[in-house]
């Protein structure tokens, strides 16, 4: 148990494994919150002893219905209070001078008001209860659940429902939903261990039940339905940890908007928005992202069907590789497409054939067609023939998942034989799997998959995103501990970053400066101080060049037409320098206060961008993409959390279309020339080194456009903006 806090650990049993509950603002009239309840809880059979608060007194469900907590016979484990906002916080002092452990808060009118009177509210009740030692779930909450206990502790339909205890533990940020979880894990034959709504989080958040649900011998998987996490670095170390204990995570992302990204000053920033760092996050923590609340269901029940434990070693290619059956032809080739589309690698060889085992197999066997990969099992020459052809697979090492997608046979008999040898199957395999069958199967049929544990979807979509979560969660050797390099220059870069406090953001001077010394290429650049003096440095360093005026307070120069590309010679200098200045005296710019700077016009085959984005609260993310002026309306960037291995970094970078792009520009090059490819991730590196050392000063970089060309790749612009400036 080490590394979690033992007191709310032992507060949570008490709140999800309750001797004593108390209702408070119970009611004798049914369908009100305070009746629904008290009725969950008697008609579910919760062994302990419930006490209906009320003023009022007298019975509520022929209970004893006391006046106060304090008048309950026994210290209260966990009471829910459902009660008026307005005396709220006069029940939370009551309760916890009376001694309760939890206190379940299904109360609005708190800070989901966005109001001075809801926040304040808010504060008061958590200050009371924190000097209790009392911990509180919400408020705006709308209950618990544990199926093991028998606490259907909430108002909530499903909170009724006689649900058999299973291994799936769910905290949310959302109660209502609940109403479609439960339902569609008992469809699927997946069994709900918890569920705890987290309103508000005036206390215990998702990340203590995440923790609480690592820790629990019930819970198996976990799934988490998140508007936001509260902290980065903490959701990164409990991930991993649920990973170590064998206990897969799938998370859905509400809200995934990018709205408000357009306020901010970095590209980086904007390219980055929530919903892409969220998915970075889970990517490199191994948390399965699905995209409905029926894909979390469905995932859930996925993980299920694997042997505990299974998605700690990476396995063979073999053991990952997708198998996948049809009764039709048609069916056979949706799966083919779906795979394709999920990038799930088939089983077998190229085109579908197979070798080994399985082809001796074939051969051996008077098929009635061609066998390939997905399979139309009318080409078996028999249904009852999958066993053996699994058995081959299974000798060849293929033990991965199995995909069927099926209909309704003409011999109900003969899909109950197909179902018998699917769920034989993913027995003996211990890998997971999924059924489809759109038009749906003979009950008989659907009971025996349900209770097998072989989920059956309705819809090939939701099917495929769930049998996903097996893969997002495996292992992936690209580990290595990341750690601050020592570096001669960085020492050097604390002077730069010392900026009045007023500072939003470094000049491009500065950033360049500061960028240099992290080992980012950044291009020749001069500051000129005269017409003579841009001349001059221009016959140094070659026609053609840029002119900049570093305007102070302007972020993007380009937009203020302050960069001045293509110069070819001299009269076109004096003829730009002019014009520059011109430009500014119209900004109202006073020439002696704006520095300006030339550098070489640099030619390239692509332009692109690197940089880092701030997401709080999860912290700094590398960013790489399309770049120079189109950067946003390319939108095509990627994420890496910071830190990030250098081997997670490449290999994330080439699963998108920017890295096969890269990979394709190395590939054309001639022998000995320098990589674009390891241009881009050394300036990523290098910027995570700079984050790793002064990540508290910096906000977010732009390093854009990084030109990818023949002689490799140069930074020609940048921007650090800083973190902390008022």
């Amino acid at each position: 148990m080490s590394g979690i806090d033992r007191g709310m650990l032992d507060a949570m049993d008490a709140l999800f494994k309750p001797q004593t509950v108390a209702v408070i603002g119970a009611s004798r009239t049914r369908g009100k919150h305070g009746n629904t309840p008290i009725r969950h809880l008697q008609n579910c059979g919760f062994p302990g002893e419930i006490y209906p608060v009320n003023p009022g007194g007298g019975e509520v469900e022929g209970l004893a219905c006391y006046a106060s907590v304090a008048a309950t016979p026994r210290r209260i484990d966990c009471a829910l209070l459902v009660i008026p906002a307005a005396g709220t916080v006069q029940a939370v002092r009551e309760c916890a001078a009376a001694g309760v452990r939890n206190l379940v808060m299904a109360v609005t009118g708190f800070s989901e008001l966005d109001t001075d009177e809801g926040r304040a509210r808010e504060v008061e009740v958590r200050a009371i209860a924190r000097a209790a030692g009392m911990r509180l779930v919400g408020p705006n909450t709308n209950g618990i659940f544990n199926a093991s206990a028998k606490l259907p502790l909430g108002y909530n339909a499903s909170h009724g429902d006689a649900l058999t205890p299973g291994p799936v533990s769910i905290a949310a940020h959302s109660g209502a939903l609940f109403n479609g979880i439960a339902p569609r894990l008992r469809a699927l034959g997946a069994g709900l261990s918890k569920y705890v709504a987290v309103g508000t989080e005036a206390d215990l958040n998702v990340l203590d039940f995440l923790e609480y649900f690592i820790e629990d011998e019930d819970t198996g998987v976990i799934g988490l339905i998140l508007e936001s996490v509260s902290d980065g670095a903490r959701f990164r170390r409990l991930a991993a940890r649920a990973h170590a204990a064998g206990k897969p995570v799938v998370a859905l992302k509400l809200g995934r908007s990018l709205a408000g990204a357009g306020a901010t000053i970095a590209h980086s920033t904007r390219l980055a928005g929530s919903a892409r760092a969220y998915d970075a996050l889970f990517e490199e923590c191994r948390v399965a992202s699905v995209p409905s609340v029926e894909a979390l269901a469905g995932g859930c029940a996925v993980l299920l069907g694997r042997k505990r434990g299974a998605g700690k070693q990476a396995g063979s290619a073999r053991e990952r590789a997708l198998v996948c059956i049809a009764t039709t032809g048609g069916g056979s080739s949706l799966l083919a497409d779906y795979a394709d589309r999920y990038a799930m690698p088939l089983a077998g060889e190229a085109g579908g054939a197979w070798g080994g085992k399985v082809a001796e197999y074939i051969a051996a066997t008077d098929t009635a067609g061609l066998v390939r990969n997905p399979l139309d099992s009318s080409t078996l020459g028999g249904n009852d023939r999958l066993t053996p052809f699994f058995q081959a697979q299974e000798a060849d090492g293929f033990t991965g998942p199995v995909a069927t997608y099926t209909h309704m046979l003409p011999n109900p008999a003969m899909s109950q034989l197909i179902a018998k040898q699917i769920v034989a199957r993913s027995e003996r395999a211990g890998s997971p799997g999924v059924v489809i069958a759109t038009g749906g199967l003979p009950p008989e049929v659907e009971a025996t998959y349900r209770s097998s544990g072989v989920p059956l979807f309705y819809d090939i979509s939701t099917a495929f995103d769930s049998l996903s979560c097996h893969y997002q969660t495996l292992d992936e050797d690209l580990g290595g501990t990341v750690t601050l390099q020592p570096a001669a220059d960085l020492s050097a870069i604390a002077p730069l970053l010392a900026q009045p406090a007023a500072t939003r953001f470094l000049s491009e001077w500065d950033s360049a400066a500061v960028l240099r010394r992290a080992g980012v290429p950044m291009v020749e650049s001069r500051l000129v101080e005269s017409l003579a003096a841009a001349c001059d440095a221009a016959h140094g360093m070659g026609y053609p060049v840029v002119l900049k005026a570093l305007a102070p307070g302007v972020a993007h120069k380009n937009q203020m037409g302050l960069v001045l590309p293509g110069i070819a010679g001299e009269s076109a200098l004096r003829a730009a320098y002019n014009r520059l200045e011109a430009a500014l005296d119209a900004q109202g710019f006073k020439r002696a206060a704006v520095p300006l700077i030339l550098q070489p016009m640099k030619s390239a085959k692509a332009e692109l961008i690197v940089g880092v984005s701030w997401e709080p609260p999860l912290g700094h993310f590398l960013v790489a993409g399309l770049g120079g002026v189109y950067a946003e309306a390319l939108n095509e960037s990627r994420l890496f959390p910071i830190p990030i291995a250098a081997a997670a970094m490449r290999k994330r970078l080439l699963d998108t279309r920017l890295g096969r792009l890269l990979a394709a520009m190395d590939a054309g090059r001639g022998k000995g020339a320098p990589s674009v490819l390891d241009g881009v991730l050394g300036s990523l590196e290098a910027l995570q080194q700079l984050i790793l050392a002064y990540g508290e000063r910096i906000e977010s970089i732009d390093v854009n456009p990084l030109l990818a060309g023949d002689s490799g790749c140069v930074a020609v612009d940048a921007l650090i903006v800083l973190r902390g400036a008022t």
